[in-house]
């Protein structure tokens, strides 16, 4: 089992300030993942790498049975590589499993030791918030814009007819490399923590803004949901984007 290229290592702390901790202290494959209180001990050392596992006792943070399910629990495992066991920590404080789109969540919303971690659809809750140590160049901070209205029948650079309501962006011209078309991306709001996955399907302009470096240029209906003002003078919000794939 090789490690993780670049690592660094904490712990995880969550609702009602405790740790994100291997039940009884075991690396046994299948152990439960609980919050506990913070107690300094290895059980709650969590390695967070660039190859996007979180490690503790030499196991991966594993979402079972490789479901994609709200509820479904995670527990520590052999690591192998699997989608299921890949993770993103973003600059909101969620840590999200992106085969799934869910989030790292305490069950319940209940802060006593033992109650055990799973993954659910992402709401920005206190149950879903972690302060992580970050593995260096996971994420990029940049602004984003929005298109504005566009002529019917408008074409994106990879043919596809514009959709205003999709959820597909451009990337600017002015970044070096362009993101290639299909790529997916998360992109969350620094302000508020909103967040959603879009789609490369264009390329954006080198006009310059006030807010550079610029990214991404989302659809209208993607700027809206992120929590960005349709506002041709105003129409710039803070992002971290992160490659899925």
């Amino acid at each position: 089992m090789a490690p993780p290229a670049q690592t660094t290592t904490g712990t995880i702390t969550g609702l009602a300030g405790k740790c994100l901790d291997a039940a009884q202290a075991s690396s046994a494959d299948g152990t439960p993942v609980q919050l506990y209180d913070c107690n300094g001990t290895t059980t709650q050392q969590w390695t967070i790498g660039t190859d996007g596992t979180i490690r503790a006792l030499g196991k991966c943070l594993d979402v079972t049975d490789d479901s994609t399910a709200d509820g479904a629990e995670v527990q520590l495992w052999t690591c192998t590589g699997g989608a299921n066991q890949k993770w993103t920590v973003n600059a909101a404080h969620d840590i999200v499993n992106p085969q799934a789109d869910k989030c790292l969540d305490v069950t319940d919303y209940q802060s006593a030791n033992g109650t055990p971690a799973q993954i659910w659809s992402c709401s920005g809750g206190a149950n879903q918030k972690w302060n992580a140590p970050r593995a260096e160049q996971t994420a990029n901070t940049c602004w984003a814009t929005h298109y504005g209205p566009e002529p019917s029948g408008a074409l994106t650079a990879n043919g596809d007819l514009f959709d205003n309501n999709a959820d597909t962006a451009a990337t600017s011209l002015s970044r070096q490399l362009q993101l290639p078309f299909g790529t997916r991306v998360r992109v969350t709001n620094v302000a508020n923590g909103q967040s959603l996955v879009v789609r490369i399907n264009d390329r954006g302009t080198y006009a310059w803004t006030p807010q550079e470096p610029k990214c991404l240029d989302l659809t209208d209906s993607a700027f809206n949901r992120l929590g960005g003002r349709l506002d041709p003078d105003d129409g710039h919000i803070v992002v971290v984007e992160e490659v899925l794939d």
